[in-house]
């Protein structure tokens, strides 16, 4: 069962709407994706169609989940009729397996003799009472067995996730559900989609490894008193059957969804947290390059809301079918049908997760019809690039069809919206006009110190007459400094534009993302986008993860100028604060060097280190990159031998030929 057409008059915001949904080439529903701002009828569609969905599901039990009795999903009210007008009417087709049409109608009216003869010509069956109150919903043609065969689902705008810091008070392991014949208690509204999924997955996993396990009868031998004796024996080869099936499912939607946070991701899966843990359902995932796989996650609560949310929302589509679907021996998600609503689809999603990994989950269901409303304009890039023609965009509240030729403005919008994107928006001076339309490759670094160190360096050496071709450019910054997370969210979101010029950027290798990219020469986050961490010189090699200042020799890092300052580090100091080679100089602060003061968790401190007189004898790092970026006399000699390494893998990546 699909829809096949959607019809609304005078209906709040939407004052004449016709929408034919379509049907691709191979016979497959198109997804449909509504736009417009807060106020054109998004929400007004999906509500109707949800109601309509509720209404045949009626028709078919005799006891239903989402309303209780003979009250309606959706009330009647006239306030909701168009200013002016006399009805709103609300008219949805649906079409069957044998291509038959079936079509619901909700109508309110101020005047019902008049709104008969307005709506004559749709040759409704009005009811009895029609005259009397002014509402009407009526239904006719068979869909029979509708919900029996097919997926029928709505994710309102309240679905909802349970951090790992709430405390819970219900057990989702358990769930016992009486079936009656005539009843159906599988709600198609899912408000309650994280806790339901979680306690599912976690018993598919259960029953593939208790009842799915495949062991074949084998000859086994045993050596004793010198001869070798036969003893029988089974040889475990691994799980198969419909649950197994469907793990494989669950985790190939998990892959999908992480891949876009994780660009080295081979594979992830759901596995059963330890019994400390209560039995919960954990992430784990595996690298390329990274022999183990490791636990992100170590419960469904610790994923994010959005991933967590994009979980629950398509492994309840298949969590339906494997309900309806008793005898199917070929689950796939290709042979799954039905129809899925889901309101803002967007909903606490990161833009990457918006633009590559929801439509690559959409495509997983090619017989679903998808009906979604969204915001996002980096959803609508996705869709393009991984539907091309085969989905359909709506503008509401007028239900225009949106052509090829206005994704021009979508991805102006897109461009806008990078420029000004909120988290780096004091550092986007990278992206002024002068600097984005040139063609030559950016760098940007991680610190406000760590453009000087390289661009000092790189002078040095092309004075030299190395790396003459290393024509780049520097993202120079005082005020504020990308932060590992900023620079790393920066990147993430400019990999998902084309750019006509190279971006590098450059990771210390002390913090989250620059350890993980440290494990790689370089990573390509896709349209000319790359990050790096600098190099770990041998000096260095006893250390857990350096930052820039580290690059030099400790001849040149201790280096005093001309007031007694220089930069101290953390294992120079003992436990008590105190400098060790002179007790009479400490740290104020001792939580600078708590847990610090070992070689192999050096850590550069660069104020705040006094003598018995109190005067202060820290440099800054801002000083110590500006006296030598200035070549100031005291440190004009600095070695720059480990910066080598560095312009080498900026040269591979400035000559690389990935898009």
């Amino acid at each position: 069962m699909y829809l096949k057409r959607i019809q609304i008059e005078n209906y709040g915001a939407i004052k004449k709407l016709n929408i034919d949904l379509p049907i691709s080439e191979d016979n497959n529903p198109k997804p449909l994706i509504l736009v417009g701002k807060n106020g054109t009828g998004k929400t007004l569609i999906t509500s109707s169609i949800i109601d309509s969905l509720i209404e045949i599901k009626r028709k078919n039990y005799q006891s239903i989940k989402e309303t209780s009795g003979n009250s309606y999903y959706k009330a009647g009210k006239k306030d909701y009729i168009t200013t002016n007008e006399n009805y709103s009417l609300v008219r949805i087709s649906y079409t069957n397996d044998d291509s038959k049409i079936s079509i619901y109608n909700d109508i309110a009216s101020h005047s019902a003799q008049l709104t008969r003869e307005q709506l004559a010509h749709y040759h409704i069956d009005f009811p009895a009472d029609f005259n009397e109150h002014g509402f009407a919903k009526t239904l006719n043609g068979d869909l029979k067995n509708a919900f029996d065969k097919n997926v029928i689902l709505y994710f309102p705008v309240n679905r909802y996730y349970n951090p790992a810091w709430l405390v819970e008070h219900d057990d989702i392991r358990i769930k016992i559900f009486e079936t009656y014949v005539g009843h159906n208690h599988e709600n198609i509204i899912k408000t309650n989609v994280i806790n339901e999924i979680e306690s599912w997955i976690l018993d598919v996993i259960l029953d593939s490894e208790l009842y799915e396990k495949t062991l074949y009868g084998s000859q086994f031998y045993t050596y004793q008193d010198g001869y070798y004796k036969p003893i029988k024996g089974s040889l475990l080869v691994g799980n198969d059957g419909k649950n197994t099936t469907i793990q494989k499912l669950i985790n190939k939607i998990l892959t999908t969804i992480l891949s876009s946070k994780i660009p080295n991701l081979n594979h992830a899966r759901f596995g059963i947290s330890s019994k400390e843990n209560g039995r919960k359902i954990s992430v784990l995932i595996s690298e390329n390059g990274i022999e183990d796989e490791h636990v992100i996650c170590p419960t469904f609560s610790h994923m994010s809301s959005g991933e967590a949310m994009l979980v629950a929302l398509f492994c309840s589509i298949i969590k339906n079918y494997d309900a309806i679907s008793l005898n199917d021996k070929n689950f796939n998600t290709s042979n799954i049908s039905g129809i899925v609503v889901i309101d803002e689809i967007d909903l606490n999603l990161h833009i990457g997760y918006a633009k590559q990994a929801v439509p690559q989950l959409l495509k997983l269901f090619p017989k679903i019809q998808f009906i979604i409303t969204s915001h996002s304009p980096f959803l609508l890039l996705g869709m393009k690039e991984t539907f091309g023609e085969n989905y359909q965009l709506v503008n509401m509240p007028n239900g225009d069809v949106i052509e090829e030729s206005d994704f021009d403005e979508v991805n102006k919008a897109y461009s806008i919206f990078i420029d000004k994107f909120e988290s780096v928006k004091n550092n986007l001076l990278i992206l002024e006009s002068e600097k984005y339309q040139t063609t030559r490759t950016m760098i940007v670094t991680e610190g406000k110190t760590d453009w000087k160190h390289i661009k000092n360096a790189l002078h040095k050496y092309q004075s030299r007459g190395e790396f003459l071709e290393l024509d780049v450019i520097f993202h120079e910054y005082e005020d504020t400094s990308f932060s590992d997370d900023k620079l790393h969210s920066f990147l993430t979101n400019v990999s998902q534009v084309k750019n006509n010029k190279k971006i590098i950027g450059i990771f210390d290798r002390d913090e989250g993302n620059g350890k993980r990219y440290s494990k790689d020469k370089f990573t390509h986050l896709g349209n000319n986008v790359y990050a790096i961490s600098i190099p770990q010189p041998e000096h260095r090699s006893y250390h857990d993860g350096i930052c820039i200042e580290f690059m030099y020799q400790d001849k040149d890092l201790f280096k005093e100028d001309e007031f007694k300052r220089r930069l101290f580090v953390s294992s120079e100091f003992n436990d008590n604060g105190r400098l060790i080679g002179n007790i009479a100089i400490g740290v104020k602060n001792q939580n600078k060097i708590k847990g610090k003061n070992i070689k192999s968790k050096d850590n550069i401190i660069d104020s705040e280190v006094i003598d018995v007189e109190g005067n202060s004898l820290a440099m800054s790092k801002s000083d110590f990159a500006n006296y030598i970026y200035s070549q100031h006399t005291t440190f004009d000699d600095v070695d720059i031998a480990s910066f080598k390494s560095l312009f080498d893998v900026i040269s591979e990546i400035n000559n690389a030929n990935l898009k």
